[in-house]
């Protein structure tokens, strides 16, 4: 996903993407669907289950994710 500025987030895992390349998507709008939900009591994946990847990046390398998690229970209005 291309965030402009430089920036880019890779996702990776997805049982199905929805968006096109060169599609816009707004913040929070979902771009595709993961296979097999659920956890065990432990929180973990199940084993064999999908995991979603997410990278953050800036001019091509890796950058540290933290600012851009929202804290708490906000979401993106519009």
């Amino acid at each position: 996903i291309n965030g402009g500025d430089g920036y880019h987030v890779l996702l990776a895992g997805m049982s199905q993407i929805d968006a096109t390349p060169g599609q816009f998507v707004l913040a929070a709008e979902p771009v595709g669907t993961m296979a097999g939900a659920g956890r065990t009591k432990q929180g973990a994946p199940p084993p064999g289950s999908s995991v979603l990847y997410v990278e953050f990046r800036k001019d091509g390398r890796p950058i540290d994710p933290d600012p851009w998690w929202v804290a708490g229970q906000q979401k993106v209005q519009g």
